[in-house]
């Protein structure tokens, strides 16, 4: 089964629909710290055993590896070779390192010697940023937001039997203005498309009746609807002729040792039924339990401490040590630091860097400098207040997002927490790359 990937980050999705199934031909990304990630695990799939050590050798010579300690470099190097003989992620992965609007689809299409409608499947998840809890939640107002239309456009061009989009929990949240039209000639409402009603706005242009293909039309927005943006994106596939599905699932359903909600927006072209994966774990409190038939959910201490971890304090326990957010400020009803015993928050990609395990705990003083934001203080006000703690390691940050465990990050290491967290857990996009395939195999069953 033949994908593309779009807005591609580290793979987080890719890396899932491979499990699943799919060969990623094509994978479409602008950050190149992120491109850089993507090419060096296609070499590590490619790799024989005999090569690796000259691999390995050139990228330790670079800037970002040099001030390294024998011993990080030691463990990467453990890490790694885990993958030589073993990955088969990326292995034929053509990557394509621009911005999505400077890629022609259609020219795309032509090179990949494929018809409109030959390829299976179209992943991605445009940026989120003007979605997002932490962002300004400009929504489709910002150019960021508008990025949905480029997944449009590929998926106009190459019209795969599926489609799955993936976002932010706060798409389904973020108000937006929601546009409505009318048609004078034929009297019917209808949801114009997002170019139209950006058109009417500038009034450099009519929208079009989908009815009666009148262009006597009037377009008016409904302001601040909730979710709206959401509503916006299915029309704009909906008008493509394809049947949407639209679920918010939590990774800490399928085994991920954390909570993360993603949205997703799942395409059929051939009007195919789609249900979304419901998963195999249950929801657990601090301390994970069973639910029914439902496995326990995975917690920080069965990712990262079932097993001596060589990069924090080797008296880390699970009753005294937490996990801690350094130097991040929060509302004083938000926590900075959470159990071991229970999943972790969502690893975004702005915090995972300054995310560390704090083995002896985080001294009250401290956790009132930093949960000033609603108290009338700032982090400044009282002295610092020593806490020992180690920053997670990459290797950590990976397992807490369902990463294989050979998986290569390239970059700073800012750069690499920030690929990171913005990933798709692979857990996750496993199991929705396997309802893909069910719902395929069902009707051609049928």
């Amino acid at each position: 089964m033949k994908a593309i990937s779009l807005f591609s980050g580290q793979g987080g999705l890719d890396v899932g629909f491979e499990n699943a199934g799919f060969e990623i031909l094509h994978a479409i990304e602008s950050n190149k710290f992120a491109c850089e990630t993507l090419r060096e695990n296609r070499r590590i799939a490619n790799l024989n055993p005999s090569e690796f050590g000259e691999w390995f050798s050139k990228l330790m010579n670079q800037r970002c590896y040099k001030s390294w300690s024998e011993t990080d470099r030691t463990l990467l190097r453990r890490r790694l070779e885990r993958g030589v003989g073993r990955s088969t992620h990326f292995r034929f992965t053509n990557v394509i390192e621009s911005d999505i609007r400077n890629v022609d689809a259609q020219n795309l299409l032509e090179v990949s010697k494929l018809r409109s409608g030959d390829l299976d499947l179209i992943i991605g998840g445009p940026p989120c940023q003007t979605f997002s809890r932490s962002g300004k939640r400009q929504s489709v107002n910002d150019e960021r937001g508008q990025l949905f239309l480029d997944f449009a456009r590929f998926v106009s061009a190459f019209r795969p039997r599926w489609f799955v989009l993936e976002n932010v929990k706060g798409i389904t949240i973020t108000k937006t203005d929601v546009p409505h039209g009318h048609c004078k000639s034929c009297g019917s409402d209808f949801f114009p498309t997002f170019s139209e009603y950006l058109d009417s706005r500038e009034l450099t242009g009519v929208a079009t009746c989908p009815h009666c293909r009148s262009v006597d039309c009037e377009v008016k927005a409904k302001a601040d609807v909730r979710g709206g943006a959401a509503d916006i994106i299915v029309n704009e596939f909906e008008r493509l002729g394809y049947r949407c599905h639209v679920g918010l699932l939590n990774a800490v359903h399928f085994g991920a040792p954390q909570s993360r909600e993603r949205f997703f927006i799942v395409g059929s072209r051939d009007n195919e039924p789609f249900a979304f994966p419901t998963g195999g774990f249950g929801t657990g409190g601090d301390h994970a339990t069973l639910f029914d038939d439902l496995k326990p959910v995975r917690t920080v201490w069965d990712a990262l401490f079932s097993e001596p971890n060589p990069y924090h304090h080797p008296d880390v326990d699970r009753t005294s040590s937490v996990l801690w957010v350094k130097n991040v400020v929060r509302p004083h009803d938000e926590p900075v630091t959470w159990s071991l015993n229970r999943p972790a928050p969502t690893i975004g990609a702005h915090q995972s860097a300054k995310l560390a395990i704090a083995p002896f705990g985080v001294p009250e003083e401290q956790l009132f400098r930093q949960q000033w934001h609603t108290l009338g203080r700032r982090q400044g006000d009282t002295s610092p207040v020593f806490v020992e703690h180690s920053y997670l390691s990459d290797e950590d940050l990976l397992k807490l997002q369902t990463f294989p465990d050979y998986w290569f990050v390239a970059g700073t290491r800012m750069e690499r927490a920030f690929q990171i967290g913005n990933a798709v857990p692979p857990a996750l996009a496993t199991a929705m790359g396997e309802g893909v395939v069910a719902a395929g195999n069902y009707l051609r069953a049928a």
